[in-house]
């Protein structure tokens, strides 16, 4: 018997989409326009789809209580072995001669799939949806797809009996090589299932007799294999080739990724480690590879040369076959609005799924669509667009465009590829969430009962991808307003071509689930409301951070015109822009912020809010909140950025306007006055590698404020304060002031009704109301702990929240001012959040 070991290699170099030659499609099959056989077909169908549906039950529930017991399905069958089927059944009972076996030890001795895989071929759309459609529920699509796709194992590696000389026929074993012929010549020979004794050629999927020769490859001088448009299994075996070789070269892929990456690592830490007079960790900047480079001679030089061209080759040799992958994979999907659909088209064989999920295609898509590079998606513009036509064919099918908005299940490193779990060389190892165990406070690894690790759907990641590239529009048409023929306009006019073939294509994707009834994971209507208070922990975070995601980025008018002129009144930076109003910004370095905006859009983590202005995308307006477990939870602190005309060469400008209106002072490193003290801001000193350079971006400073200044014990921020401990007196009573200020100023504050218009207003109504529960028991607890918020003071809020100790905190920078009336700020906070209920209507 052959080894079942398979092998799979790349074929010559892609050749440019403009060039590429594609098989002409084969003609489909004589459709049958006879009515009367028409209306048989309906009767037959009915009867066959009661039929499928009282048996599919059946093996549904013997299905679930074999997972129940084991984690993988297959596990307690044997191998598959060629045996003979039993063909006595009378023949006028098929449509047409069937020699493929559809019975493993152990699993259902009747399939569903010889019910909805052999109806005879007609073209008409009206006829009722396959049982493989109709059956495979929304509940199926919970199920892991290597459960799914044990019914079918038999079409796949299972023996066929010869019909004229009842030999075994066993399933062909051989190699795919992507080439760029689509779909590659070397499929054709596994398609066809060749009788060894009598010589005879048939069709893999239905036992057809054909007039190929052996190892047919799809054309001979003559004529066209019919194989490949035969019938829906040949299809779906089509697509386990296809998807299985492809698995091995990812699998591969991804290892020797692993490893170039760990030798890389090992190369870098060698170099540094040992070299320069200031003994290991010498020069760890920015700059920290310029001298251990010098040291290395010029052999070394030449070697890390050469193997960065080796590792470039290789990743575009991948792409290569990425590229011709996912084209082959949309030639072989069902399409059922073609303009000359096929059986398969119509009615497509309802494995074909369940291949897709087991298959390493989902990772893929996923590797590619999480990808926030623009510049990465122009240099790769060949295998986009074909990820976007094989999306666009997904979502084309019932049975397929479940790929792009159900959840994928995340398998281990160590998993096998689908071909392997075919033929049980190997198993699917999914990987288990982690349990706590009864009685016991420390947390174990999943095992084989526990529910296996969800990944999210595709459709949140192209929804996310398409959110980049309307950013990159927006920015970009503004960049093309002011160029003149320089080197970045082709750059720039490609990477809008794409961005707006990714935004159609998401388009035509979201009307094709319309009319298919399928809604998006990530679609849904948001909850404002106090039901909100209702929500557990967990799904209180879960709310939280999809309301945040949905309103992180937006492009919004910034400024006013004022007599003609175009004002920024709310910005503290407008003075700057008046100036630079007439200056022009490097090309490359517009260019440069336009991709850096898009990456934001999508990589803004929860608590962060950014606006751009939507004619200058050099004035920004930031909304931070402060994190939990700190004395700034809860508040909301709003900054104003302005992008200098030499960015990303030169930081950006950072002011604080959340201050009690220069009031107070919340932390040593953010000033009464706005000012906001941060070495990679370059307004406090700092490391080298803490410094700026033309590789930081204002995401890294965003996320620099909210989590190495916002912190938990801001006392000692200041320097000379010591090692930050929270026990120690002076931080408490610190962290108290700041508390205070932050309850009065950054939140209550922020509830009144002249911001119910601004330009925040949707992320106040969101954050406060989500999260209402969890910031009451915060502002409670600290209520309960400082009798000065329930009497607070408006008047002697100077420097309450200052970098001075308390012993000398009565201090101030200005007269004193007179005592006011006193607020109680919980019950202000209750108000506030009742107000809020009155700008949702």
């Amino acid at each position: 018997m052959p080894s079942r070991k398979r092998s799979v290699s790349g074929a010559e170099p892609l050749e440019p989409a403009s060039k590429r030659a594609r098989k002409e499609k084969p003609p489909v099959p004589e459709q049958d326009d006879d009515l009367e056989s028409i209306l048989l077909l309906i009767k037959q169908q009915e009867e066959s789809e009661a039929l499928a549906r009282k048996l599919h039950e059946e093996w549904n529930n013997e299905g679930r209580h074999s997972a129940s017991g084991s984690s993988d399905a297959s596990s307690s069958q044997s191998k598959p072995e060629r045996t003979i089927p039993d063909d006595n059944a009378p023949a006028e009972e098929l449509p047409q001669p069937l020699g493929n076996s559809d019975k493993l030890d152990g699993s259902p001795s009747f399939s569903r799939t010889l019910l909805s895989s052999h109806y005879p071929r007609t073209s008409f759309s009206h006829v009722a949806s396959s049982v493989g459609v109709e059956e495979a529920s929304e509940s199926q699509l919970d199920l892991p797809p290597d459960v799914l796709l044990s019914e079918h194992r038999s079409l796949f590696v299972g023996s066929r009996v010869c019909t004229k000389c009842s030999a075994q026929i066993p399933s062909p074993i051989g190699n795919v090589s992507f080439s760029t012929t689509i779909p590659p010549p070397s499929l054709f020979p596994l398609l066809h299932a060749a009788c060894t004794s009598c010589k005879t050629n048939y069709c893999r999927g239905c036992l057809k007799p054909t007039n190929c020769p052996p190892r047919c490859k799809g054309k001979d001088k003559n004529q066209t294999c019919p194989v490949s448009t035969c019938c829906a299994e040949v299809r779906a075996i089509s697509l386990f080739e296809t998807l299985s070789a492809f698995d091995q070269l990812y699998l591969n892929e991804r290892y020797n990724s692993d490893k170039r990456a760990k030798a890389a690592a090992a190369s870098r830490q060698s170099r540094v480690a040992s070299i320069g007079p200031g003994g290991t960790g010498y020069s760890m900047g920015r700059d920290s590879y310029a001298e251990p480079l010098r040291g290395l001679g010029k052999g070394s030089s030449s070697s890390i040369a050469t193997s960065l061209s080796k590792s470039a080759s290789m990743e575009k040799h991948w792409e290569e076959l990425c590229t011709r992958f996912l084209l082959t994979v949309t030639e072989l999907l069902p399409s059922p609005y073609s303009d000359s659909e096929a059986i398969y088209d119509l009615i497509p064989h309802q494995s074909i799924r369940s291949l897709l999920f087991l298959s390493r295609l989902p990772d893929l898509l996923a590797d590619l669509l999480r990808n926030d590079s623009v510049s990465d998606w122009t240099d790769r513009v060949e295998v986009y667009s074909a990820m976007l036509g094989l999306l666009r064919r997904l979502a084309d099918c019932e049975l397929t465009v479940g790929v792009l908005f159900h959840h994928r299940w995340e398998r281990k490193k160590t998993s096998c590829g689908l071909s392997g779990w075919m033929w049980q060389d190997g198993e699917i190892e999914w990987e288990r969430e982690i349990q706590k165990s009864i009685g016991r406070s420390d947390s174990t690894s999943g095992n084989a009962n526990s529910p296996i690790v969800q990944a999210p759907p595709l459709y949140d990641y192209f929804d996310r991808l398409s959110k980049q590239c309307q950013t990159f529009l927006t920015g970009a048409s503004q960049l093309m307003e002011h160029e003149n023929g320089d080197d970045t306009v082709e750059t720039t006019v490609k990477a809008m071509s794409l961005c707006g073939d990714i935004i159609a294509a998401k388009d035509d994707i979201e009307r094709a689930m319309g009319v298919l009834g399928k809604r998006p994971s990530n679609i849904s209507v948001p909850k404002l409301s106090a039901s909100s208070k209702k929500l557990d922990a967990k799904d209180m975070e879960k709310e939280y951070a999809a309301a945040c995601e949905r309103l992180a980025f937006q492009h919004i008018a910034l400024g006013h015109e004022i007599g003609g002129v175009l004002r920024y009144p709310d910005f503290n930076y407008a003075g700057q822009l008046q100036q630079t109003s007439n200056s022009t910004r490097s090309p490359k370095d517009r260019l440069h912020l336009v991709k850096e905006l898009a990456v934001m859009a999508t990589s803004l983590p929860p608590g962060i809010w950014v606006r751009v202005d939507e004619v200058r995308n050099d004035a920004i307006k930031i909304m931070i909140a402060g994190p939990e477990k700190t004395p700034y939870e809860g508040g909301l602190f709003e900054f104003d950025c302005f992008m200098p005309l030499e960015y990303p060469h030169k930081p950006p400008l950072v002011h604080l306007r959340t201050t009690g209106g220069g009031r107070v002072r919340f932390n040593p490193n953010l000033y009464a006055q706005g000012k906001v003290c941060l070495s990679l801001l370059g307004t406090w000193p700092g490391r080298p590698e803490e410094q700026w350079s033309a590789k930081s971006t204002l995401l890294q400073v965003l996320v620099s404020i909210q989590s190495m200044i916002m912190v938990d014990t801001p006392f000692f921020n200041e320097p000379g304060f010591g090692k930050a401990n929270a026990k120690d007196s002076r931080s408490i009573q610190y962290n108290r002031n700041v508390a205070l200020q932050t309850t009065k100023w950054a939140i209550v504050d922020w509830m009144n009704e002249e911001h119910r218009h601004g330009i925040w207003a949707d992320v106040i109504v969101q954050h406060f109301t989500i999260r209402h529960s969890k910031i009451r028991k915060c502002i409670r607890d600290w209520a309960n702990q400082d009798s000065r918020f329930q009497a607070y003071d408006l008047f002697s809020t100077q420097l309450c929240g200052g970098h001075l100790p308390p012993s000398t905190s009565h201090l101030s920078q200005g007269p004193a001012l007179e005592s006011g009336p006193r607020i109680d700020l919980l019950a202000k906070y209750d108000e506030g959040v009742a107000r809020l209920q009155t700008w949702l209507t």
